[in-house]
């Protein structure tokens, strides 16, 4: 029996690796110049340059049903069974495109999962159901009961170090904008159970930096850390400061992914946003 995985583009696994892997992926859109273009396209660097100094924020939509359909009709030659986990369903519509892509192919081969998750949250998720397919040793049904828990065991925390971006997206009024950057507080938010929740406020980049490695750290039960990611969106001075603390907690650099945020989700918290994702077994 041959099992195979689809997500999107918010895992940030590279487009190399997943094509090299044979993970099946749609990628979100983001309209830009009066243009759809596939997220995964966009240069990353270029783009959070151009959004930094763009005087408005790039919407963004899901995969389209035939971008599900064409990957499912394809993988479907070579595979049994797909499994396939995308970004929280609470943040897009990226499931539901494929729901009913699945349901045009062939449903009964195919279990869709909300990961309520994204970034490396998302791409940890891929890795782990490609380890456990390459055993040989579970059942589809099995693989499919773990990717739906996986969220239990997986830290996502993250800041914008500007809060220009969150008015511009219309998540905060202008006041609360200007008044946080009279402050100079910074606000930590988290993503549980597919969400975005507030955690706390705090003053300056230095509290910053050392709350997001308080709790990406924070132990799950007797858990044991397995994977860590530290994203940004171009700000490497703020990606740097976390890695330096993070460094300064006793964990390799061999031991840590550190890359810029997938463009969709940076679109919605800015050029200068920096996080923590962490899994843990």
């Amino acid at each position: 029996m041959k099992i195979g995985i689809v997500t999107d583009n918010t895992c940030n696994l590279t487009q190399e690796f997943m094509e090299k892997n044979d993970i099946g992926y749609a990628s979100l859109y983001i309209l830009r110049n009066g243009n759809h273009v596939k997220a995964i396209d966009l240069c990353q660097t270029t783009f959070y340059e151009d959004l930094k100094v763009g005087s408005y924020v790039p919407l963004t939509s899901q995969p389209s049903v035939k971008d599900f359909e064409e990957v499912y009709r394809d993988m479907l030659k070579r595979y049994d069974y797909l499994i396939t986990v995308t970004i929280s369903e609470k943040l897009s519509g990226t499931l539901n495109s494929a729901r009913l892509a699945a349901s045009m192919v062939d449903e009964k081969r195919i279990f869709l999962l909300d990961s309520k998750l994204t970034s490396y949250g998302l791409g940890f998720l891929v890795l782990e159901l490609m380890e456990r397919i390459k055993s040989g040793m579970y059942s589809v049904e099995q693989l499919v009961e773990y990717a739906r828990e996986f969220y239990k065991s997986t830290r996502i925390y993250f800041s914008v170090t500007n809060l220009d971006y969150l008015y511009k997206g219309g998540r905060i009024g202008k006041a609360k904008a200007l008044m946080g950057g009279l402050l100079n507080m910074k606000p930590v938010l988290s993503l549980t159970e597919g969400e975005i929740i507030p955690v706390k406020n705090v003053r300056g980049i230095g509290k910053m930096v050392k709350e997001l490695a308080n709790l990406g750290l924070e132990r799950i039960d007797s858990m044991r850390l397995k994977r860590l990611a530290v994203i940004h969106t171009g700000n490497l001075k703020y990606g740097g400061q976390l890695l330096e603390e993070l460094r300064s907690r006793g964990i390799k650099d061999e031991d840590i992914v550190y890359s810029m945020l997938d463009t969709v989700i940076g679109t919605h918290l800015g050029p200068e946003a920096v996080g923590v994702i962490t899994q843990w077994e």
